[in-house]
């Protein structure tokens, strides 16, 4: 909650000054340490988990895949996630992640469906049940919302990430499962203590 105020706060104070750029640049530096800080990662696991999002992108973009699958990573783990029309784009797009180096784990979550049963409704209905999560979850004292991955297709909604124990957990998946037009939670989260993290 702290960092939304000092966000809007930011904003208010950018709008009402002259010198937009440079309080631009604070904001977003400010805005980013406040981040890294408050999550249950490492910095160094923080720029890997990053610099492996954009060679897996860059790699399903040589594909033709980039518009059709979403690749989020934590820790070295790579969740896949989307809708192709052939098993061979499948395959393909689980072979470009699994080829960068350090990665731990690819867990492939991709929909293998004739394209027109995606609609842009379907993709936009998706978007607004990931939005009404992350905000439930925003909401939440005690819940440690910047440490979960969001994400939604075909009314299924995916979460990873690190939860600081089972009670956490068990709620994020409580909020996931009440949104209107969420039919199944998938849940790939860690522990922060686990020995799986290590």
């Amino acid at each position: 909650m702290r960092l939304i105020t000092s966000l809007l706060l930011a904003l208010f104070l950018i709008t009402q000054s002259g010198c937009t750029t440079l309080l631009i640049g604070g904001l977003v530096a400010t805005a980013t340490a406040t981040a890294i800080t408050m999550q249950d990662k490492s910095l160094g696991n923080i720029i890997d988990d990053t610099a492996m999002v954009i060679k897996i992108n860059k790699g399903l973009l040589k594909h033709g895949l980039f518009s059709s699958i979403k690749a989020k990573v934590s820790e070295g783990r790579v969740l896949l996630i989307g809708n192709v029309d052939t098993p061979e784009k499948q395959l393909t797009a689980e072979k470009v992640a699994w080829g960068q180096k350090e990665v731990k784990e690819v867990i492939n979550e991709i929909r293998v469906t004739p394209i027109h049963m995606s609609s842009i409704l379907d993709t936009t209905v998706d978007g607004l049940i990931t939005a009404e999560i992350k905000t439930r979850l925003l909401s939440k004292r005690n819940i440690k919302s910047i440490n979960y991955s969001v994400n939604t297709i075909d009314g299924v909604v995916y979460l990873m990430g690190i939860a600081q124990d089972k009670a956490e957990l068990k709620a994020v998946i409580a909020i996931a499962r009440k949104v209107k037009g969420v039919k199944q939670v998938v849940s790939y989260v860690r522990y922060r203590h686990s020995k799986l993290r290590h």
